[in-house]
């Protein structure tokens, strides 16, 4: 014992007090229950080589199932963890990495019990960049009454990020679907790409804008039989019914009705006598006239008695 004390040489009472404090604390850490816990710990991938990606489906992080003294879990549980994985040297194709507890930096008495997914299954592809042309795509159709006559994206194309096997058999990339099912008017809307199948980026992150030009539906009627009428002076007509074609926003051509027509000819200033006379109709506001058949009629004008 004296040998022992003797090879601390100097601050004996200090280097002793230390070692007394070292045997207390193996004595209380290895006399504590074991406790087990799950960590999840996040995953960073380092290196990856230039001009290839990754296209398999990689968890945020993994589950490791741990077991050791209390204390220490506890303190664990609150310590920033992370596993590296390293891709310095990797090729193309599929690559499956086993993780063992040597993979983990755990204080002493901690034991790895379990980790989850493992292996890691990682795909790699070579990537390329391409122009695409953008397609917007529409869900639905505006409400009665209405269409679309334009749609324009801006940009009109985009450069993708991605796969070689997947952009090479590409001719354009599609927009997510944009409602149109309430558009009455000429409107610009967001749009989003759609990359849900597939595991590509934008070189650059750009606004994405469709115009979609809305406007009314033009209707073509005809109205047989409207009656024409002579003004501001009587005539007897040879022809008192006309065919009335009419063209106009579909939600105001479809309601209207013979009577809304007003079909007349001038007989202001004229003599007694034949005369032949255009017919006028007399339409309601934003209703234009397509044809009258047939478009004058003969009327004969009487003299005054």
């Amino acid at each position: 014992m004296k040998d022992l004390v003797g090879s601390f040489g100097r601050h004996k009472g200090l280097k002793i007090l230390s070692l007394l404090l070292a045997v207390c604390l193996w004595f209380v850490v290895g006399t504590e229950e074991p406790t087990e816990t799950t960590l999840a710990v996040p995953l960073e991938m380092i290196n990856l080589p230039h001009g290839m990606m990754i296209t398999s489906e990689i968890p945020p992080a993994i589950q490791v199932r741990v077991m050791g003294p209390g204390s220490v879990i506890r303190k664990l549980t609150q310590t920033r963890l992370a596993q590296t994985i390293d891709l310095n040297g990797y090729k193309q194709g599929p690559h499956f990495i086993s993780l063992t507890p040597k993979n983990f930096n755990f204080p002493r008495g901690v034991q790895v019990l379990r980790v989850q997914p493992n292996p890691l299954t990682l795909y790699l592809a070579v990537t390329m960049v391409r122009t695409l042309h953008i397609d917007p795509v529409l869900d639905g159709h505006p409400p009665e009454g209405y269409e679309i006559i334009g749609v324009k994206a801006r940009p009109s194309q985009v450069s993708i990020k991605g796969p070689r096997a997947e952009i090479e058999r590409l001719k354009s990339i599609s927009t997510m679907p944009l409602d149109v099912s309430q558009v009455t008017t000429p409107i610009t809307l967001a749009a989003e790409l759609d990359f849900k199948n597939f595991h590509l980026a934008l070189m650059k992150q750009t606004p994405i804008l469709v115009d979609i030009n809305v406007s009314p539906k033009i209707l073509t009627r005809t109205f047989p039989g409207v009656a024409v009428e002579a003004s501001p002076h009587k005539a007897r007509l040879r022809t008192s019914r006309v065919a009335v074609t009419v063209q106009g926003p579909m939600l105001q051509v479809k309601d209207l009705t013979a009577g809304d027509l007003k079909a007349t000819v001038d007989t202001d200033n004229l003599g007694p006598g034949r005369h032949q006379l255009p017919v006028s109709v007399s339409l309601p506001s934003g209703i234009t006239l397509a044809r009258v058949q047939p478009g004058t009629v003969s009327a004969w004008i009487e003299k005054s008695p």
